[in-house]
């Protein structure tokens, strides 16, 4: 009776039902027409086709519902979770139907919270300052970030599934990464790569646990060229300040010694190591005044006070200050300022310190009887000032280094005049620091020419 309940359950009563009635219906037509012939084929045929009936009534009510339910599986293994549920009865079919519902809107809430996860993942490592690349453990990219497809001027999408050698072409850089695949380490160095560009990169690589024989890499890659660069400047910078405040000190410390020692008891000598001493002295202070205004310069926070000014009266002015040197030396120093020429942007005190470094410059490496000239006109929306010289002018090779701190194109001479190595570094900044650029042209033994632009005021003055 237990299984008959449950045949009943399972299938419905009425295909149930209707098997007994198709069952009695034989049974009374067999004893109708027993060991008859013709009555037996009529048997056979109403028995064939009550079971169709009943084949008909059991494919639709378990064959049909089944199909429908592995049909909606195989649409959410295919990721598609947005099925519409038929209702079923309540059997067996019905509960797997609805199971198989509850499965697929809690693998919905997975997947979209798995999605979340992956583009707020995405979108950190696509904002990242630091290059990241991902490998397999077959040496294959998974994902490079932007900044690595700048700093090696590929993309992820061409990159992905190579092998890593033929994506960097850097094998010092490959090879970090396969060491720490290997030996489950993290590893922290510093490179140089040299394609596309030389570059100097901080690499930290680390291994990631994907599974029991997987394994992938991910390399974080920091470009400190230019801080290397810096470190390098600085550490220049530090040496040759040490080295132009030795000198003068060892001077004064030397004179005043030598005074100490008795040298004060003749005064012609007296006199003559006072005056090394003094003059050693003003080249300490200028020295240091000028790493102050180049600090105070290069400071993120300067600004100049920007005003319209008239350059040609601002260049007359400071010639009339050096001009005593100049004629000390039979300098001629020659003005061509074209009248009714704009006023220019800028700050009028640091042009003057830019024009007396110029001009200073022009007349110390000037023989005597040269000439010095300064001329002024508008080129290409900017004004444009030339100081030019006939001097002992600059070899070629040194050029591209004059506005570096401390660089002296002949060492031993810029001493004796009193330099101090940041007159063209000063000027760089200064002149930078209100937009413009700073140029020069030179021949050796023709002499230089040493020309800065600045912009334009905005409301023209005549």
């Amino acid at each position: 009776m237990a299984i008959i309940f449950r045949i009943l359950r399972n299938f419905g009563w009425r295909p149930v039902a209707s098997y007994f009635f198709l069952l009695i219906i034989f049974i009374g037509l067999a004893q109708l027409y027993t060991l008859n012939w013709i009555s037996l084929w009529v048997f056979v045929l109403l028995a064939f086709f009550c079971t169709l009936i009943l084949a008909w009534t059991l494919y639709s009510s378990l064959i049909n519902p089944l199909k429908e339910v592995s049909s909606i599986a195989k649409s959410v293994a295919g990721e598609n979770f947005e099925q519409y549920m038929p209702a079923f009865p309540q059997n067996e079919i019905g509960d797997l139907a609805r199971s198989i519902s509850c499965m697929a809107k809690r693998l919905k809430r997975i997947t979209d919270s798995l999605n979340s996860e992956r583009g707020r993942l995405r979108a950190i490592i696509n904002g990242m300052s630091d290059g990241v690349i991902i490998m397999d453990s077959w040496g294959r990219v998974i994902l490079l970030n932007p900044v690595v497809e700048k700093l090696f001027r590929i993309t992820n999408a061409a990159s992905k599934g190579k092998n890593i050698i033929r994506v960097i072409h850097d094998y010092e850089l490959e090879k970090l990464l396969h060491e720490s695949l290997e030996t489950g380490k993290s590893i922290k160095k510093r490179i140089q790569v040299s394609t596309p560009d030389h570059r100097v990169l901080a690499v930290h690589v680390t291994p990631i646990s994907t599974g029991e024989d997987t394994c992938e890499v991910v390399a974080i890659l920091r470009n400190v060229t230019d801080k290397k660069k810096y470190e390098e400047m600085r550490s220049e910078f530090v040496a040759n300040v040490s080295h132009e405040l030795r000198t003068p000190l060892t001077s004064i410390r030397g004179f005043a010694e030598n005074l100490l020692d008795g040298a004060c008891d003749d005064p012609a000598t007296a006199m003559k190591f006072l005056l090394i001493i003094n003059k050693e002295a003003e080249r300490l202070s200028r020295l240091i005044d000028e790493l102050l205004n180049l600090s105070k310069i290069e400071d993120d926070k300067f600004v100049p006070k920007m005003e319209a000014f008239d350059i040609n009266d601002l260049i007359k002015r400071t010639v009339a200050i050096i001009q005593a040197r100049a004629a000390g030396k039979n300098l001629a120093v020659n003005l061509d300022l074209p009248p009714d020429l704009p006023f220019v942007q800028g700050d009028p005190d640091m042009i003057r310190q830019v024009l007396l470094n110029l001009i200073d410059n022009a007349i110390n490496y000037t023989q005597a009887g040269g000439t010095v000239r300064i001329i002024t006109g508008v080129e290409q929306g900017e004004m444009k000032v030339d100081v030019q010289d006939n001097g002992i002018g600059i070899p070629p090779e040194n050029l591209s280094r004059l506005f570096e701190r401390f660089y002296r194109v002949d060492k031993a001479r810029s001493r004796e005049l009193g330099g101090t190595g940041l007159g063209l570094s000063i000027v760089k900044h200064i002149v930078e620091a209100h937009k413009g650029k700073v140029q020069v042209e030179s021949k050796v033994g023709k002499g230089s020419t040493f020309s800065f632009l600045l912009p334009l005021a905005e409301t023209v003055q005549v």
